[in-house]
């Protein structure tokens, strides 16, 4: 009996062995191919380096970008396309520029802000394709006001923005369908969906609570607007019984403590504002899990501590753990789960910024997960310092300035008039690459992170982390339990790709020989073929080009005829792989609010200063001036007025509410493989979906009330078609324009429409069979920043804001560059900003 029982008892401890050491097996598996991910499929981040904080109407926005590779923040060397787009308030995108990167990872170019619909609150995005893969998050966004135009040149001190467009894409504005709380489901948090008032999110440390187990819980809490909810609140189970109480911050921010059973928990909530003190609110906490980990992680004292609680019916389970920053795991190992474990992490020798810890078991499913930040330490050799070698500003004077920083370094310079700010700071590039781009939405005084490494500072990022993080790099892709689908191509040369589609049922046709060709205004041409796959994709490899082409895609299919290959056109749908822009994000009121304008930086004038008689400013205007000898290049240029009035799309847009790009909304109907729709048609359907996200379904539009308006002729011909057409701009009754004859009137107001349309003029989209007509943008052309050359003409009134601008400097062997240029007529102080990067990724700023 002994001996049986001790061969039993081997064959056990062989088989738990063999067992454990298949579950190792696994869990290191599941290491190696997250240590592989970024090797197979590498990330880039994208940061745009404004010359200014807000602008107004019709100034030019210039703006300097840096794509690293996310892994090591070193310049990227797969995209070379960079995308930059300006979206309105209502989240639609009104331009899109196409930039080179070039092999530092650089790229620098101007948008000028002439076609946007008044003033208002506009997003600045940038990207590349290939980072559209990962989402709207992983672009890089900043939100910017431009202000009405000034009614007296030079006189910026009337701040206005047009209110109801600044606001529409606030969450309350939305569809029904994006609010916060079924965004909160799709993310998996847990949000009370029955209140009205109040919306508050749950977000328990590691991702789930475990009952029995003590759990810490972050909240946050906004109400019908998106502003922050101060309140206070007790946790209650079932029976009433208070587990425990919490305060929201200003930002709406809390954290309770724990130990969840299986009953329900909810939380009651009372507002702190005296005049709402009555009011209580009830909210559901999600169900804790059976059996789980719950994971709480110590990221404010200086011995980090991670404390794993499992359940019963995890213990003994073979465990792995995974510590990485940008997708580089630098700590991993196995453990046995226990009740409670405890894994000891050193501050010091952790990577500054975001860091993600994952636990798992032998399936690779996660366990628990939690991000934490790490403030980086004060280095005086990622800072540029800023010498002011002139030593008073006079008007239109030279100004000279000397930089100090890091050899060889890329550096783009602002120079702004201190007392035309309109905005304050939001962030640089070392609070993007650190901290911004690796979380959810907004941060509210991202520079707050950076300035202190207490225990107060850790103690707000924690709860940031808790609250607004989102995972850039997931376990469950990187340990290849999902499959990564690449939708969009590294661009690092033009592709032109899609799908092809038979007309009538719509499916893939494959073995269809496709020719493309296109030409521009200069004469210049390019041609090339393909052809479909079985999944009827096709591609094209296209040099860089620059500037618009036209562009015609001829479809063919070899027909055999009495034993001769013919080639022969049919009709298909052309599929184009071109609207990859990722959806419009949620813009908090936090981020639309206007911040307080920055000190100046530099010429800050001591108290009580006054200019010296030298320094009296007076223009060309006032005064007799030798010029000194001009010699006429070329004669000046004459247009006919019908060539103004028909290119000029500022006449219909001064009167505009809503603008659609025919092209871009022509594009996503073709693609979808849907034909071309009449422009009446498509009129309409776009005001009724319009009406609809608003509940105004009984004012739905007919047609009979609208009034067309082409290429600024009110009696010109009707382009009937939508690829005729190249711009939409649709105006309401309140603001017609006071030159257009007669049209219909009907009783409700919103149905006395007029549509001014901009057609293509001697090329349209009308495609042929076998034949698609459409465009090409290629890229766009920087321009360089300009002003009066002082040392030539006399001084005249200049009102700049930005003074100078230089995206493309470049420190020498000592670190050291010179800064020269021009003085406005007007700016007394300063505000520098310099940013840029080394070879080997190190972000440079001036603090």
């Amino acid at each position: 009996m002994r001996r049986i029982l001790y061969i039993l008892f081997l064959a056990f401890a062989v088989s738990s062995l063999h067992a454990q050491s298949e579950e190792t097996s696994r869990i290191l598996s599941y290491i190696q191919k997250a240590m592989n991910f970024n090797k197979v499929v590498p990330q880039e981040k994208v940061y745009l380096h404004f010359d200014n904080m807000g602008y107004f109407e019709n100034e030019t926005l210039w703006f300097k970008a840096y794509v690293t590779r996310t892994y090591d923040g070193r310049a990227s060397d797969l995209s070379k396309v960079l995308y930059v787009e300006l979206l309105n308030p209502t989240g639609d995108v009104l331009q899109t520029l196409k930039y080179p990167i070039d092999s530092l990872g650089q790229s620098h170019g101007e948008m000028k802000l002439d076609t946007i619909l008044g003033s208002g609150l506009y997003e600045v995005r940038a990207y590349t394709r290939y980072m559209t893969n990962w989402g709207t998050n992983a672009v890089f966004s900043r939100v910017i006001p431009i202000f009405k135009t000034p009614k007296t040149e030079g006189d910026y001190s009337d701040l206005t923005i047009a209110s109801i467009s600044s606001h529409n894409r606030l969450p309350n504005r939305r569809d029904p369908l994006d609010s916060l709380y079924v965004r909160a489901v799709e993310d998996g948090i847990y949000t009370d969906g029955q209140m009205k008032t109040v919306s508050v999110q749950f977000y328990p440390e590691g991702g789930d609570m475990v009952v029995g187990k003590k759990s810490r819980v972050a909240m946050l809490a906004v109400d019908d607007n998106g502003h922050p909810y101060e309140g206070e609140g007790f946790l209650m189970n079932e029976k009433g019984d208070v587990l425990a109480s919490v305060k929201t911050d200003t930002l709406g921010r809390g954290l309770f403590e724990v130990v969840p059973d299986t009953g329900r928990l909810s939380l009651q909530m009372r507002n702190l504002r005296k005049k709402e003190k009555n009011q209580v609110q009830f909210f559901n906490l999600p169900e804790a899990k059976r059996d789980g980990c719950a994971l709480h992680l110590d990221a404010i004292n200086e011995q980090m501590l991670a404390t794993l609680q499992c359940s019963d019916g995890i213990c003994g389970n073979l465990l792995g753990y995974v510590i990485m920053h940008n997708g580089n795991i630098y700590r991993c190992d196995t453990l046995t789960a226990s009740p409670l474990m405890e894994i000891e992490l050193d501050r010091q020798a952790m990577p500054e910024g975001v860091n993600q810890m994952t636990v798992f078991d032998s399936r690779g499913a996660i366990m628990a997960e939690r991000l934490f930040f790490l403030c980086p330490k004060p280095d005086k050799s990622d800072s540029i310092q800023v010498t002011t070698i002139t030593q008073r500003l006079k008007p239109c004077g030279m100004v000279e300035l000397e930089l100090k920083t890091c050899p060889n370094a890329s550096l783009s310079f602002s120079a702004i008039d201190a007392q035309t700010m309109t905005n304050g700071k939001q962030g640089n590039m070392k609070t993007w690459m650190l901290l911004s781009s690796e979380v959810r939405g907004y941060i509210r005084n991202v520079d707050y992170y950076f300035e202190a490494d207490d225990k107060e500072h850790r103690q707000n990022a924690d709860l940031l982390m808790l609250t607004q993080g989102w995972r850039r790099y997931d376990w469950r892709l990187m340990s290849e339990l999902y499959t990564f689908r690449k939708a969009q191509p590294i661009e690092d040369q033009f592709y032109l790709n899609g799908q092809l589609k038979a007309y009538r049922k719509h499916n893939p046709v494959s073995n269809v020989r496709m020719y493309v060709s296109l030409y521009n205004e200069k004469g210049q041409s390019l041609i090339g073929n393909a052809v479909t796959d079985a999944e009827g994709n096709y591609a094209f490899k296209m040099p860089f080009l620059d500037g618009e082409w036209k562009m015609c895609i001829y479809t063919t299919r070899d027909i055999k005829k009495k034993d001769k290959a013919k080639e022969k056109r049919k009709t298909y749908y052309v599929g184009i792989d071109r609207q990859f822009s990722p959806n419009p994000r949620y813009l908090t009121p936090s981020e639309t609010t206007i911040l307080h304008p920055l000190a100046p930086n530099a010429f800050v004038k001591k108290p009580f200063e006054e200019l010296e008689e030298e320094d009296e400013f007076i223009p060309i205007t006032e005064k007799d001036h030798v010029l000194q000898n001009v010699t006429v290049k070329a004669k000046r240029r004459y247009f006919t007025n019908d060539n103004w009035r028909w290119k000029n799309e500022a006449y219909g847009k001064q009167y505009a509410t809503i603008y659609y790009n025919a092209d871009r909304e022509l594009d996503n109907i073709l693609d979808r493989g849907e034909p071309v729709p009449r422009t009446i048609d498509f009129i309409r359907d776009k005001l009724n979906a319009e009406l609809d996200k608003y509940g105004l379904e009984e004012h739905k539009i007919s047609g009979r009330g609208i009034a067309m308006v082409v290429d600024n002729n009110d009696g010109g011909g009707y382009s009937e078609w939508l690829n005729y057409v190249k711009s939409i701009y649709i105006v309401f009754n309140e603001m017609m324009s006071p030159t257009l004859g007669k049209w219909d009137i009907i009783d409700s107001p919103i149905h006395n429409i007029i549509v001014y349309l901009y057609t293509h003029r001697l090329f349209s989209t009308e495609s042929n069979k076998g034949l698609r007509r459409t465009y090409f943008q290629g890229f766009n052309q920087a321009s360089t920043f300009k002003t009066e050359d002082y040392s030539v003409i006399p001084p005249m009134a200049d009102f700049r804001r930005t003074i100078w601008w230089q995206p493309d400097i470049t420190t020498d062997a000592e670190g050291k560059a010179k800064v020269e240029f021009f003085n406005n007529s007007t700016c007394e102080e300063m505000y520098i900003s310099v940013e840029g990067m080394t070879q080997d990724g190190k972000v440079l700023v001036n603090e």
